[in-house]
Formats: C-alpha cells, sequence, structure tokens
C-alpha cells in the first residue's frame, strides 16, 4: 500500500472511530452520570480530523514495509503506539476533549481500542491488495 493511500485510509478510519467513541462515551455518561448533552466548541469536528491525520503520520515513519527481524518490528510497534499515544494526549489537552482525570481516562480507553482497530484494518487492506497484485501477476505468467 503506498503511503498516501496509507495516510488516507488511517485518518479516515482514525476519524470515524473518534467520532464513534465520542458518541459512546457520551451515551455513557448520560447513563451513568446523568450528563444530557454533548457540548462542542464549533472547531472539535475539525480537531478530530486533523488528529487523525496525525496520528496517521507515525505509521508511515515507523512501520516501513520489509522489516525482517521480530525484535526489531517489536520495537518499533511499542515506539509507534507511544508516539500516538503522546500525539492523542497532547491533541486532546490543546483542543480540550478532556479536563478531568475521568475524561482523560475514557480518552486512552478509546485510544487502545481504536489503535487495535486501526491496526487489524490496515493489516486487511495491505493482505487484500497483496491479494489482488498476485492474482493481476498469475494473470501475466507464461503457461508452461
Amino acid at each position: 500500500m503506498n503511503r498516501i493511500k496509507l495516510i488516507f485510509n488511517q485518518t479516515l478510519m482514525i476519524s470515524t472511530a473518534i467520532l464513534f467513541g465520542l458518541g459512546i462515551q457520551a451515551c455513557a455518561a448520560a447513563v451513568l452520570y446523568g450528563d444530557k448533552q454533548i457540548v462542542w466548541d464549533w472547531y472539535t469536528p475539525f480537531t478530530i480530523i486533523f488528529t487523525g491525520f496525525l496520528c496517521s503520520i507515525p505509521s508511515v515513519i515507523f512501520l516501513e514495509e520489509g522489516e525482517t527481524e521480530k525484535s526489531h518490528f517489536f520495537v518499533k510497534v511499542v515506539l509507534h503506539f507511544f508516539a500516538i499515544l503522546g500525539v492523542v494526549s497532547l491533541c486532546g489537552k490543546l483542543f480540550g476533549w478532556y479536563s478531568s482525570l475521568r475524561d482523560y481516562l475514557w480518552i486512552l480507553l478509546m485510544y487502545v481500542v481504536i489503535y487495535f482497530f486501526v491496526w487489524g484494518a490496515t493489516y486487511w487492506l495491505i493482505k487484500k491488495d497483496e491479494n489482488k497484485i498476485n492474482k493481476a501477476l498469475e494473470e501475466f505468467r507464461d503457461e508452461e
């Protein structure tokens, strides 16, 4: 998968998952704490898309294709996880997504769920592209 397509797909998945997670957070807050409405600043939807974009950049930087050693790959994944956690925490603080520890814990929970969802979906998309490429190559092979 080329880099631009990876960034676009991950930005779309991350932004959608953040919106879904915020909806679940608002639903839980209504049930658990009696909150009746979500109050967002006018720019909040833009910050979600911007954060999704910023979170997709480390995937291109850290997770280069062709890594063969498992220990190096594991270190890259751990660095990737914490780099994106830093981006989410910083954006959340700058854009006012959380103001208390309770809110930040919701953000952390959503982050972990979204991280693994995006990993799985990206892996599936890459495998799907590889299968298309392999199928196209098989059509061009000479029959022997």
